[in-house]
């Protein structure tokens, strides 16, 4: 709870900064989900906003063999992924 509420300026920022630039709400948001305090930070601004839809995304690393990377997610969730500017969907 503590992180989530001092890191919510992220997502409060994130919000008022949108707006200013371009007149109207977020439609999605995006966020490395790794460490968590990121994606909790952002998310927890627009918990109330039922239309905006949020991705938590992780790096895979160099593949997804034990060892090789950091996508806790893969087993869990559909995913896409980049590599060097190519998108795939394991």
């Amino acid at each position: 709870m503590m992180v989530r509420d001092f890191k919510k300026i992220v997502g409060i920022e994130a919000e008022q900064q949108f707006r200013e630039m371009t007149g109207r709400d977020h439609d999605n948001l995006v966020a490395c989900v790794g460490g968590g305090s990121n994606a909790i930070g952002l998310f927890s601004a627009f918990l109330e906003k039922t239309h905006v839809n949020r991705y938590g995304v992780e790096p895979a690393g160099i593949g997804f063999k034990v060892g090789e990377h950091a996508a806790t997610l893969r087993a869990h969730s559909k995913i896409t992924l980049h590599f060097g500017g190519q998108f795939i969907q394991p």
